[in-house]
C-alpha cells in the first residue's frame, strides 16, 4: 500500500536520528526559551537576532519553521498612527465665555461636545449642544464616523429648532471637528 518493502520499513523504525533532527530539537528548545523570554513578542527574524549573540547560528526561516512545528506565534504590533497635517489651518478663537457657565436669558451661550457611545458593533459618535441657560439638549446628531458633518447637522438641528436670536455665543473645545 504505501509501496515500501518490509525490510526498509523497519531499517527505518531502527535508524537512529540524523544530525539535522538533532539540531532542530536542541533549536526548538532555544526558540521556546527566547519566545517566552520575550513574552510572546518575538517574531522569527527578532528570535534569530537574539540566537546570533548567543553564537547559534541560523537562518530566520528556519526559525519560522520551527516556531510553526511548535505553535508559537508572535503578537501582532499595534498599529501606528499616522499624522495628517490639517490642510486648512483654523486660528484658535479667544476664550469668550471663560469658564462662566450660567446666563440671564436662553439661546445666548451654546455648548458642543463630541462623545462616543460604545455598542456591540463598535463606537457611535455624538455631537450634542446645550443651551446653558436651560441646561436643555438643543440639537444632537450620531453618526459612525467622526467627521465634520456630525457637528454641522447637530448644530443645523438645533439651530432648526430653537431659532436663536443674534449675538448667539457657541463655545467647544476647538476640537478638528
Amino acid at each position: 500500500m504505501l509501496n515500501i518493502s518490509r525490510s526498509e520499513f523497519y531499517d527505518y523504525l531502527q535508524r537512529p536520528r540524523s544530525n539535522r533532527a538533532l539540531e532542530n530539537e536542541a533549536l526548538a528548545d532555544e526558540v521556546r526559551l527566547v519566545f517566552y523570554e520575550h513574552k510572546g513578542r518575538y517574531g522569527c527574524k527578532r528570535i534569530q537576532k537574539v540566537l546570533e549573540t548567543k553564537h547559534i547560528r541560523v537562518n530566520h526561516k528556519r526559525v519560522a519553521r520551527v516556531m510553526r512545528q511548535q505553535g508559537l506565534r508572535a503578537k501582532g504590533a499595534r498599529k501606528h498612527y499616522r499624522f495628517y497635517p490639517n490642510k486648512t489651518r483654523y486660528e484658535p478663537q479667544d476664550n469668550i465665555l471663560n469658564r462662566v457657565f450660567t446666563t440671564q436669558n436662553k439661546n445666548q451661550v451654546w455648548v458642543g461636545y463630541i462623545t462616543y457611545v460604545p455598542t456591540a458593533s463598535g463606537f457611535l459618535y455624538m455631537a450634542v449642544f446645550i443651551d446653558i441657560f436651560s441646561r436643555k439638549v438643543v440639537g444632537w446628531s450620531m453618526s459612525s464616523t467622526m467627521k465634520y458633518t456630525l457637528v454641522t447637522s447637530a448644530f443645523n438641528q438645533a439651530y432648526g429648532r430653537e431659532h436663536p436670536e443674534q449675538g448667539l455665543l457657541v463655545h467647544t473645545d476647538q476640537g478638528s471637528q
